[in-house]
């Protein structure tokens, strides 16, 4: 563990750090399923798991966000994870703006 709080296991799963491209929804949820696995530091998640009842909060969900805008090139606004708090909604929410076709906007 670093002094920010990071594992230094070098066998856990590695997120990419460049933007990847995500052709489907499944292959989405399986980039946020590892994002939220990495930050809320958990192993078995489903589609159905909702951020805040893991363990989730405001701080989490930024750095979800942060991970997300560099691995997938997506902003995703931290009102979407209250109105869209599990994985398939969250996933569901943003394929429509990695395809371009919803503005970002926060409330």
């Amino acid at each position: 563990m670093t002094l920010h709080g990071q594992s230094t296991d070098s066998t856990a799963q590695q997120v990419p750090e460049s933007p990847a491209s995500v052709g489907s929804l499944d292959e989405l949820q399986n980039a946020l399923t590892l994002i939220w696995q990495d930050v809320l530091r958990l192993d078995d998640l489903t589609a159905d798991d909702n951020f805040f009842e893991l363990g989730g909060h405001s701080l989490t969900a930024s750095q979800v966000i942060s991970r997300a805008r560099r691995t997938l090139g997506v902003e995703i606004p931290l009102a979407a994870f209250f109105d869209h708090p599990t994985l398939a909604e969250l996933a569901g929410y943003t394929a429509p703006l990695l395809a371009g076709e919803v503005a970002t906007g926060e409330r």
